[in-house]
């Protein structure tokens, strides 16, 4: 009898384990057909199967999508495991996408992708009578694609009952060209609820839109940002420092005697940002009363260097002065430990300056040795060094430690590059002309690569990668409605930053940039979306890498209670077949 048992459960094993040793899961995508005339609108299947594993992605299509989408697919698969704090490392990610025909891929699945993972290791359902539509960002900010009139039209005619377009898409122009409603400036929401049956709503999140699929809210609201007090005293430390500097520098040329137009403007417009330094420390953003007082800085230093009537031999003097001064600063930086988020962005930040400093010193000597001195050069690389000076005082080795070992910066970094890559490719489908600079920013990240400036270049290519989503946010938003995207954007940064100050990282430049948004949002709209797009992107950085010696909430769990109870089941069938053999063998 104990060997039919046993039998009976091997048996009974074979047949349930592969069924409960992986997570199937499916969702209808909204996808486009690019015709050569125009989006055509159409749904595709999405398909993921979770297995045990360690942690690759693998993704196929049929037929293949005109962008690969391998790397969106991954980064939304490191948003859905980040949301729902599980360690994913333990399990292998199967993506496969079908449709009828080709399809525009690249980063326009990412929040479907997003949600469809995080459903299944949430262990939760979806309404599958819902579709959304938008690319996933850091933070969890669901952002716009294009062609979403087409896609509604496509979940339309299929009988869905609610589509979920990104917050922005929305605020379209209404009287565009055709040919540029594939990034939705002709796309007008009324219009389009009076067009058609199905109900659109407008997400900003990967959490709103997880509520329009299930009822559910998984994060709840956080309290307004608090921040130590530590960071307060430092960066007003930070800001005492520079906007002191103007001061000073101001009361040097005091008397200077203004010779023509462009003389005088500069000394208003370095009087104006002392002014806007002083009256932000007054409101205790001390961010930005350090970036107005560093710009102050470098006009009133260029009017000193030229009140000062420097001969060649001078300028030649400060200039080895400088580059001393900057390769030894840069040797104690480099002598510096990183062990948390706030030590790899202050690294970020102070290297960055002090190759600025460095390339802007090299600039001053060209022009020295062509007979054409640039003492506005001189003046920029000498304050760039006391900003990177300054910015030291963060490397203070406090928070959640990570591993930011040089091999995992580099993959970091790597990884980094390719997410822009595929944005940058999928924007250039519709605008062929445009992010020229964006490239610019990218080569030198690849430079930064090439040279080990591995944390240098994931900065960059963070930076760079803000820059696309900025353009994907404004693409069809009239001006009036800027600052609708703006707040919208700085409330899920909030959101994001205190999360991340509640898990023990404090992304200090992070935190900075947005400060900065906040205070340009009334006067500087465009510039306040692209800083708290840098915000989103250096605030969500821990994503890239593992804290040592922790452990979050595993997704085997799940699996493991799973496997217990069909061990139990198999168990009881087991005997219960063992017994029913053993009496027919009597009888």
């Amino acid at each position: 009898m104990n060997k039919l048992i046993i039998l009976a459960m091997f048996s009974v094993l074979v047949f349930l384990l592969p069924a409960v040793s992986a997570e199937k899961g499916h969702m209808r995508l909204l996808a486009v057909t690019d015709t050569g005339e125009g989006d055509i609108g159409g749904i595709a299947d999405l398909f993921l199967e979770i297995k045990p594993g360690s942690g690759r992605v693998f993704l196929e299509t049929f037929p293949l999508t005109k962008i690969d989408t391998q790397i969106s697919t991954r980064f939304a698969k490191e948003i859905a495991c980040s949301f729902g704090d599980f360690d994913c490392n333990n399990f292998d990610f199967f993506y496969t996408i079908t449709a009828g025909s080709s399809i525009i891929g690249g980063p326009s699945a990412g929040a479907a992708i997003a949600i469809l993972t995080f459903s299944l290791i949430e262990g939760i359902a979806l309404d599958d009578n819902v579709a959304v539509t938008g690319t996933i960002n850091s933070g969890g900010v669901i952002g716009p694609v294009g062609g979403v009139r087409a896609k509604i039209a496509a979940a339309d005619m299929v009988g869905m009952k609610k589509v979920l377009i990104p917050f922005g898409d929305s605020f379209g122009h209404a009287n565009e060209t055709q040919n540029n409603e594939s990034i939705n400036q002709s796309f007008n929401i009324n219009k389009s609820r009076e067009e058609y049956r199905i109900e659109i709503i407008e997400v900003a999140t990967l959490d709103e839109a997880l509520f329009e699929f299930t009822g559910k809210r998984f994060r709840e609201k956080k309290a307004n940002i608090t921040i130590s007090q530590d960071y307060k005293d430092t960066m007003k430390g930070l800001a005492i420092q520079l906007c002191s500097r103007s001061t000073k520098l101001k009361n040097r040329i005091s008397n200077f005697t203004k010779s023509d137009n462009r003389t005088e403007a500069r000394f208003n417009n370095a009087v104006n940002l002392s002014d806007k330094g002083k009256e932000s420390f007054g409101e205790d953003r001390f961010y930005s009363a350090a970036s107005f007082c560093f710009g102050s800085n470098v006009e009133f230093n260029y009017l000193t260097l030229v009140q000062l009537n420097l001969t060649e031999r001078d300028v030649r003097d400060k200039i080895d002065e400088l580059k001393r001064d900057i390769g030894n600063f840069d040797e104690d930086i480099e002598n510096e430990e990183l062990k948390t988020v706030t030590d790899l962005e202050s690294y970020m930040i102070v290297k960055e300056r002090l190759i600025e400093a460095d390339e802007f010193v090299d600039l001053v000597l060209e022009s020295v040795e062509n007979n054409n001195t640039n003492l506005r050069n001189l003046a920029y690389a000498m304050e760039r060094l006391n900003s990177a000076k300054s910015w030291a005082v963060f490397l203070e080795n406090t928070g959640k430690e990570f591993d930011f070992s040089d091999q995992v910066v580099e993959n970091a970094c790597r990884t980094k590059l390719s997410e822009v890559e595929e944005r940058l490719q999928y924007v250039q489908l519709y605008f062929p002309q445009s992010l020229e600079n964006t490239r610019k920013e990218l080569d030198y990240a690849y430079h930064d690569l090439d040279n080990r400036n591995f944390e240098l270049c994931l900065f960059k290519a963070s930076k760079a990668k803000a820059t696309i989503n900025t353009v994907l946010s404004v693409f069809g938003v009239r001006n009036d409605n800027i600052r609708n995207v703006v707040d919208r954007k700085l409330d899920v940064v909030e959101r994001n930053l205190v999360e991340e100050i509640e898990k023990g990282s404090f992304p200090v430049v992070g935190y900075s940039y947005f400060e900065y948004a906040n205070s340009l949002k009334e006067t500087d709209p465009f510039s306040a979306l692209l800083y708290s797009e840098y915000a989103l992107e250096l605030s969500n950085l821990d994503i890239y890498f593992k804290s040592p010696g922790k452990s979050r909430i595993n997704l085997s769990g799940k699996i493991d209670r799973k496997l217990f109870l069909v061990l139990a089941v198999g168990i009881l069938i087991g005997i219960v077949v063992g017994r029913i053999t053993n009496r027919t063998k009597k009888k």
